[in-house]
């Protein structure tokens, strides 16, 4: 199983579970706090992919929201919950090599 640098779990280590290969679970790290990030309050029914569209014009990058967002599930968010937006570079950001 190959990682590509650009993925989320680079450095996650790779273990064997039921006899197949997987990638060991990311534990939550601690927030990060960006002076430039944004409170969002969440209206309706949005999703990560939508929120991501709107304030990085690129819905692949939902899991950057997720990953400011430590610790709480994105599917049981409610309407009224205020979530961090981490800022765009923050979001777009490249890993080290």
């Amino acid at each position: 199983m190959t990682k590509s640098v650009y993925s989320r779990y680079y450095r996650t280590a790779i273990i064997e579970a039921e006899g197949r290969n997987s990638l060991a679970q990311r534990l939550p790290d601690a927030p990060a706090t960006y002076p430039d990030a944004l409170l969002h309050t969440l209206v309706g029914n949005e999703t990560l992919d939508l929120l991501a569209k709107r304030y990085y014009g690129r819905e692949d990058l939902w899991w950057r929201i997720a990953d400011a967002n430590p610790g709480r599930f994105p599917l049981d968010w409610q309407a009224g919950e205020t979530i961090v937006i981490p800022p765009i570079r923050v979001a777009t950001r490249m890993p080290r090599r």
